[in-house]
């Protein structure tokens, strides 16, 4: 698959199909992922991979985030939307495996984003190379209002929630959506 065949197919998947991901699968993806560039060469990242009963004890967790969040779906959605991105956070679309990515804390703002950026990246990668093999993803945000609940039940500290990312074999082909603006601007 080229590059940007896989930039431009994949998709964010809200519906898996229950079959487990591979073990050494799912291990290559993330370590591949871990080729991240990162600010300075921190890598400041962390990956927790949930499966089986700590993949559900996670989704009862992270699903407390959706009734925090309403209030800006409320503002992006109609009510039939919203009623799915609720039900999506019920069981995170049935994904056997769910990745919680962390960036490491860093006490100067400037360096935290950094922390957030690097971390972006090795999503991205993830994304992909999870697309590339036959699987699909979807980057999760929403988790961040319930950030602390999330590395409590992780009994992690020092890190901050980048992002939550079901992953396993697609129940669903969604379409691509329009891009929504181009705002790419040429100085010489």
């Amino acid at each position: 698959m080229e590059l940007i065949q896989a930039i431009k197919e994949r998709r964010s998947v809200r519906k898996f199909k229950p079959q487990p991901v591979p073990h050494a699968l799912l291990e290559r993806i993330l370590k591949d992922s871990l080729w991240a560039p990162s600010g300075m060469n921190t890598q400041p990242w962390k990956l927790f991979v949930l499966e089986g009963k700590a993949r559900d004890e996670f989704v009862e967790v992270s699903n407390r985030a959706v009734k925090l969040l309403d209030v800006r779906l409320r503002e992006l959605f109609n009510d039939k939307m919203r009623n799915y991105i609720h039900g999506y956070f019920k069981n995170l679309g049935g994904a056997p495996s769910v990745v919680v990515a962390l960036s490491a804390i860093h006490p100067q703002d400037t360096y935290m984003v950094a922390s957030y950026e690097s971390t972006a990246a090795l999503i991205q990668n993830l994304c992909l190379l999870a697309h590339e093999a036959g699987l699909s993803t979807c980057w999760m945000t929403g988790q961040i209002w319930v950030e602390r609940e999330i590395l409590d039940h992780l009994a992690v500290s020092g890190y901050r929630l980048a992002g939550v990312i079901p992953i396993g074999y697609p129940d669903q082909n969604p379409p691509a959506p329009p891009r929504k603006h181009e705002d790419i601007t040429w100085l010489s």
